[in-house]
């Protein structure tokens, strides 16, 4: 199931500007994600973005494909601003059945 965001006001790109650190990691490993925080990534599509949020390794790893052509840049969100208004309740309370949100 994937996870976006999808803030209520603005877009995607302003919002991860405005609450996330931006990673520079062209391929971030899921041993470096700080304690407290989920990697997220911003992919071009052709004719959108997308801001996919990888709260597990297997995520972590689909977004990070080799192959994949699309441009993308990572940011490190915590945790706690993953809220129903930035990814919906439905993913809230999903992810916090899975023990990724508290």
């Amino acid at each position: 199931m994937g996870v976006y965001i999808n803030p209520p006001s603005g877009t995607k790109e302003d919002w991860l500007d405005a609450n996330a650190e931006p990673d520079h990691s062209m391929f971030p490993l899921w041993k470096d994600v700080p304690e407290g925080y989920l990697p997220v990534c911003l992919v071009f599509n052709a004719a959108f973005t997308a801001a996919g949020v990888a709260y597990n390794e297997g995520e972590l790893k689909a977004f990070s494909d080799p192959t994949d052509w699309r441009p993308k840049f990572w940011y490190r969100v915590r945790k706690e601003l993953l809220t129903a208004d930035v990814i919906g309740d439905v993913y809230v309370k999903w992810l916090k059945e899975m023990g990724v949100l508290t």
